[in-house]
């Protein structure tokens, strides 16, 4: 198994909106991807950061989800990705 870990700029996005949208169209997208096993998304922080953490069941579809999700910004939000990465999952609970 492999995990997509990616961090997004969301400091100028409306908050409720934001999660609408995640709610919504993001996860159920995300979902039907293949390879998908499991995601966990996190609100921003103080800094305005929030982290999404989706795991897959190899590393062709990690980097298939990293390359479509992690570089740059949804055209109708002003969320940015500022950081992508896709790791082996060494374990599981």
């Amino acid at each position: 198994m492999y995990a997509v870990l990616i961090e997004v700029d969301v400091a100028g996005v409306d908050r409720e909106g934001g999660l609408q949208v995640l709610r919504d169209h993001v996860v159920p997208g995300i979902q039907q991807l293949p390879g998908f096993q499991s995601g966990v998304w996190l609100t921003g922080n103080g800094d305005g950061r929030g982290l999404s953490l989706t795991v897959w069941d190899s590393e062709e579809h990690a980097r298939a989800m990293a390359e479509r999700f992690g570089g740059g910004g949804a055209p109708d939000m002003p969320a940015t990705v500022a950081r992508c990465e896709v790791r082996e999952v060494a374990a599981t609970a």
